[in-house]
């Protein structure tokens, strides 16, 4: 069990420095990072729909990142119980009651002035 959590921990590595290439290599709006790391590379190795390929790729290494964090959230975890059953608490303090919360008479209504 030990050697397939290190090869998915080695996986997860891999994708993430590939997700990040690729997320780079993006040709944005304004030109910006991927035209000064790409420039007309990413044109010449993929053709005009470089920015299609780079897309599907974006989202093949997304969905196998979630995939692989996934199964190695659920094979790292090996707590059963709750992370809280051994914490005890304090009993609730006995309520004071404070001078400005006193409850109060009702006034009687007052008789209106007679004319």
């Amino acid at each position: 069990m030990q050697i397939l959590i290190g090869l998915l921990f080695a996986l997860e590595i891999i994708v993430c420095f590939l997700l990040a290439g690729v997320i780079l290599l993006q040709k944005p709006k304004e030109g910006g990072l991927g035209v000064s790391i790409g420039g007309g590379m990413g044109e010449a190795l993929f053709g005009a729909q470089m920015g299609n390929v780079l897309t599907k790729m974006t989202i093949i290494l997304g969905s196998v990142f979630l995939l692989n964090t996934l199964i190695l959230s659920r094979l790292t975890s090996n707590s059963r119980t709750s992370i809280m059953e051994g914490v005890k608490t304090a009993p609730p303090a006995a309520e004071q009651a404070l001078p400005f919360s006193a409850p109060t008479a009702p006034s009687a209504p007052v008789a209106p002035a007679a004319p």
